[in-house]
């Protein structure tokens, strides 16, 4: 009897927590929200969550804070996050970092199951790009002189080994047979310079980072690491349109901790699609060379649990993935 007792009194406390958080759901919100950015003010992610956010917020009627947790390739914002309560009041910028970083080692979370992924928001796409000054001027002329000079061709990757730059480039050349050295930098800066400086064949990066080089007359775009050719730059063909199955889809997107009540994660991205639809947002995004892309919470987290899975072949295939216990 009185394991029974005990029994009951959990599932009735349990039914109580859950009518709370559904009472609550349908008050809200009635405080500020806190958003977690793993990012640095100022990055592609911070200007993509703060740009949505100021339009989210006349839908809430709440203000929405950034707290930046920047570091350790986002560790500290994604496991708060997960540590937080589901109540609406902490979000986190969700991105390709949240999935891909419990793939190649325990950071204390799960990278698609600790979070309700509500809305995704924009990509953020990448380009290959040389100096203005260099000869080569297509991309043929690229892979050409590749294929003549094998060990002679260096490419820089942002962000480091591991990430989309890195495990882009080894996947082009492992299709055409080449043996393209791999730079690390720690950031598109870093990257740039040694570029500019000719301490590299070519780069890949953001194309948001990439845009204020080109604008100045500074370097060149061969080809998109996309699907689907750029506004910004008509005239540049994509990697699928050069023969190619290699992309990188980045997208950057809002989500809460696990266990959200579906009214409330419903209301945020209703939100959030309010403001992925806004004029002062898509200007953002254009200045920036980011593409707009909106998806629903369902639609989210399919695309996180396909990431979770085609990013750990891509990382064991090269090596970057944590070994099994």
């Amino acid at each position: 009897m009185m394991k029974r007792r005990t029994l009951l009194a959990s599932a009735a406390g349990s039914a109580l927590a859950l009518a709370g958080l559904e009472s609550h759901a349908q008050a809200y919100p009635t405080k500020p929200i806190k958003l977690l950015n793993s990012s640095p003010p100022g990055s592609s992610f911070d200007t993509i969550a703060r740009a949505a956010c100021i339009e989210a917020e006349k839908k809430l009627g709440q203000a929405i804070v950034t707290d930046y947790r920047s570091g350790a390739g986002g560790t500290p914002a994604f496991v708060a996050a997960k540590n937080a309560p589901p109540d609406g009041y902490t979000l986190v910028v969700l991105s390709l970092s949240t999935i891909r970083q419990p793939i190649q080692q325990d950071v204390g979370y799960d990278g698609v199951k600790d979070f309700s992924w509500i809305a995704s928001l924009a990509e953020i796409n990448f380009g290959i790009v040389v100096p203005a000054d260099s000869p080569f001027k297509t991309w043929k002329d690229l892979l050409a002189w590749s294929k003549a000079n094998p060990d002679k061709v260096s490419y820089g990757c942002p962000s480091g080994l591991g990430n989309s730059a890195h495990l882009f480039g080894a996947e082009i050349a492992a299709r055409e047979n080449l043996n393209w050295l791999p730079v690390p930098y720690r950031a598109s800066n870093d990257c740039m310079v040694a570029l500019l400086g000719g301490q590299l064949t070519f780069a890949i990066d953001t194309l948001i980072s990439i845009a204020p080089q080109e604008r100045n007359g500074k370097v060149r775009l061969l080809a998109l690491a996309t699907s689907q050719r750029s506004k910004n730059w008509p005239d540049v063909p994509t990697t699928k349109e050069l023969g190619y199955d290699v992309t990188i889809e980045s997208p950057v997107g809002i989500g809460g901790p696990a266990g959200m009540p579906a009214p409330m994660v419903a209301q945020l991205q209703d939100a959030f699609k309010f403001a992925s639809e806004q004029p002062s947002f898509l200007n953002v995004l254009e200045q920036g060379a980011l593409r707009p892309w909106y998806m629903p919470a369902a639609r989210f987290r399919d695309f996180a649990e396909r990431a979770e899975r085609e990013q750990k072949a891509l990382m064991s295939k090269y090596g970057f993935a944590k070994k099994a216990a």
